[in-house]
């Protein structure tokens, strides 16, 4: 194949001399294909090349040797993972058709590679002789870990395998992620494709002037008169929570839920149900392959969890617990819509609305009321503070560092000395050409080379709305949490002290644990230190009235049974899938689905509903047989902030500690290990209660 660029010097188009960070103007998607393809031969040749010059050496320098190959491996992978990921990274962000089909080709790529590694026998060999071996015991406990978790690996990977069946897993992996990319695509093209366009203001009655300046902006980014209503979340949200005209919120609530499907207006266009159809027998295939029953129990060999009764046992207990106040908690917000006006009981695109008036009459609080005083500057500023105080890092802008998008902002982290030690873009506001939710990802990991050592680097993205006119992006108190926590988990990966890429930050951290960190970090939004210095009226600089930050503190638990139900709903929908699922007598989704929904749902969902369809988390990303995550780590968190709040929620004890025991070590060692280190003791169920206030 011809080069389209100099292979020599393609870096220094890509990357800064300087800093090494993508130079992403200079970023070609037309050349990425033939980069990430020269760079996996060179980590091919590079491996052949080594093993072919350890067959030659004597039987006794041979384990002895082995972790040079660790090493030399591992700085191989590197740079292909560096190349890789401002592609990866541009296409959820800058979303175009040429980049999106480099994406496709390079992702091919690098499945079959990773396909090649994991079932290369020779490579296998190498860790389990080192492993065998009593050079095994003269590694640091780090370097042991990494060979256990690789000896793992290649077992899940199919090593033991006969030459055909290696053949139909490279085969299966290989469909999986073209899959799982155009599930991505067909959402997102889906999302993009329907707008509704509004030229009277009548007709969003009950919208605050807030909502209606982001859908004027919505409008002008078109060139339009008036008020546009597209599917990004923020507008989602505004019709669906605040918008008086029913007819109004079912239209945008159909829209919503069935995109990408059969249904709704856009039926048949970008439809995911056969991807989420092959998708489940592929994994199913997969999983019987490797010796296992289901794919769920295949999925949690990696896990904390362990085993599909462990967590069956854990979210039927929780919905046991929740399921009768929260029955009781929509029955009052029930009386409360019919007492107010509404004409029959709640439906689906009823629900928000009617809840955000309930929580204002019961607690005269709204999200309207309160975004006021939650400016997104002031909120980062926040962020800033807390990770100061409870940590000892500071963030430090860079205005020189070039982004993908003049509103996002690069910041290096400092420790207490003021050493460097990682850095972070963030990305905060929705844009068409952007995939919606909020998430982390990251460009490199921390390693130490010839050089020296190579600092961690993230990416921190959100959807809040952009500014408008003279007015400032104004964030949900639950936007907050969302920032919190996203950059709990940008934390967890900076502030690693482990030097090896395969076990430190979130790699390789149980799928169910890598969620703590995040999920911790969001109690410091309802600290009222938090509240009290960080909550301030954007245009007066009034501080929160008292009276007010109580009545927030107190909307912490109000209707929470039925949030905890809603979660709980999802998680035994995505894990009875993948556990249960049966090739001779294949049974549609949407038949599981209405069967948990009627064991535990709390409304009537329309037949036309096909919210799976968009449920980008198990389906496109990597939570299959894995939502159920979010609350089994919730529960590590509510523990682990009842610990810190022994010591005091800005307590620099506490964040050491947070920092040495969890958020440093990455997965040098067991998530359960690292747990019980900093809290002293297993996991409890009460914690996670007292949060939702039933204990």
């Amino acid at each position: 194949m011809d080069s389209p660029v100099n292979f020599d010097t393609w870096q220094s188009n890509w990357f800064s001399p300087v800093t090494g960070l993508p130079q992403f103007s200079a970023i070609d998607p037309a050349d990425a294909r033939w980069i990430i393809q020269q760079l996996i031969q060179r980590h091919r040749d590079g491996v052949e090349a080594w093993l072919e010059d350890h067959a030659k050496q004597d039987a006794a320098s041979h384990n002895a040797r082995a972790w040079e190959f660790v090493e030399r491996e591992e700085e191989l992978s590197d740079a292909i993972s560096k190349a890789w990921s401002p592609i990866s990274h541009l296409q959820a962000v800058a979303d175009h058709e040429e980049l999106r089909e480099a994406y496709k080709q390079c992702l091919e790529l690098l499945t079959e590679h990773q396909t090649w590694r994991s079932q290369n026998p020779a490579i296998y060999r190498i860790f389990a002789e080192l492993r065998n071996s009593p050079e095994f015991d003269r590694l640091l406990p780090g370097q042991q870990r990494i060979v256990e978790v690789e000896l793992r690996d290649f077992h899940l990977a199919g090593v033991d395998l006969n030459a055909d069946d290696r053949k139909r897993y490279a085969e299966i992996m290989l469909r999986m992620s073209k899959l799982g990319a155009q599930f991505q695509e067909n959402l997102l093209d889906a999302t993009q494709a329907w707008n509704l366009h509004i030229e009277q203001r009548s007709a969003l009655a009950g919208l605050p002037e807030s909502e209606l300046r982001l859908l004027a902006g919505n409008a002008a980014a078109h060139d339009q008169e008036g008020w546009l209503i597209d599917l990004s979340y923020p507008s989602y949200a505004a019709i669906i929570t605040y918008a008086e005209d029913r007819d109004l919120r079912h239209e945008v609530y159909k829209a919503f839920v069935t995109r990408a499907s059969d249904q709704g207006p856009q039926a048949g266009q970008w439809d995911n149900t056969s991807i989420i159809d092959e998708k489940l027998s592929l994994r199913h295939q997969l999983a019987l392959l490797l010796g296992f029953a289901n794919y769920a129990e295949y999925a949690l060999v990696t896990r904390m969890a362990g085993s599909p009764k462990l967590v069956m046992d854990f979210l039927e207990h929780l919905a046991q617990r929740a399921l009768p106040p929260a029955r009781k908690q929509f029955a009052q917000l029930q009386a409360f819509a019919l007492a107010n006006g509404a004409t029959e009981p709640i439906q689906p695109w009823d629900l928000a609305f009617w809840s955000e008036r309930y929580r204002m009459a019961e607690l005269q609080l709204s999200d309207e009321i309160l975004k006021p005083y939650f400016p997104l500057d002031a909120m980062f500023n926040s962020l800033c503070h807390t990770a100061r105080q409870v940590f000892g890092i500071t963030l430090e802008i860079d205005e020189t560092v070039e982004t993908w998008d003049p509103a996002v902002r690069f910041y290096w982290l400092n420790d207490a000395s003021g050493q460097r030690i990682a850095g972070m873009y963030v990305d905060l506001f929705t844009r068409k050409v952007k995939r919606g939710g909020a998430w982390m990802d990251t460009f490199r990991s921390r390693r130490t080379g010839p050089a020296g050592v190579q600092l961690p680097i993230a990416f921190l993205n959100c959807n809040f709305p952009p500014p408008q006119e003279d007015h400032p992006s104004l964030l949900t108190h639950h936007d907050v949490e969302t920032l919190f926590h996203e950059f709990g988990h940008c934390l967890h990966h900076m502030l690693t002290e482990v030097d090896w890429p395969q076990i430190n930050g979130l790699n390789n951290v149980e799928w169910d644990a890598v969620e703590l960190p995040s999920q911790l970090l969001e109690n410091w939004c309802w600290e009222e230190n938090f509240l009290d210095g960080f909550a301030r009226h954007y245009s007066s600089g009034q501080a929160l009235p008292a009276d007010l930050k109580e009545r927030l503190l107190r909307s912490r638990k109000f209707q929470k049974a039925t949030q905890l139900m809603r979660q709980l709903e999802f998680a035994l929908d995505d894990f009875r899938l993948h556990l249960e699922y049966n090739p001779e007598h294949p049974r549609s989704p949407l038949e599981l689905i209405e069967e948990v929904r009627q064991q535990y749902g709390l409304l009537e969902v329309p037949e036309w509903n096909r919210f799976f369809n968009s449920f980008s988390h198990v389906f496109g990303g990597g939570y299959a047989a894995g939502y159920y995550s979010y609350l089994w780590a919730e529960q590590l968190a509510a523990n682990a902030w009842e610990r810190i709040l022994e010591f005091g929620p800005y307590s620099a004890e506490a964040g050491a500690a947070l920092r040495r025991e969890i958020l440093s070590v990455g997965a040098s060692r067991p998530s359960m290990d690292s747990f019980v280190a900093f809290c002293g003791r297993p996991p409890q169920e009460g914690p996670l209660l007292r949060s939702y206030g039933l204990e």
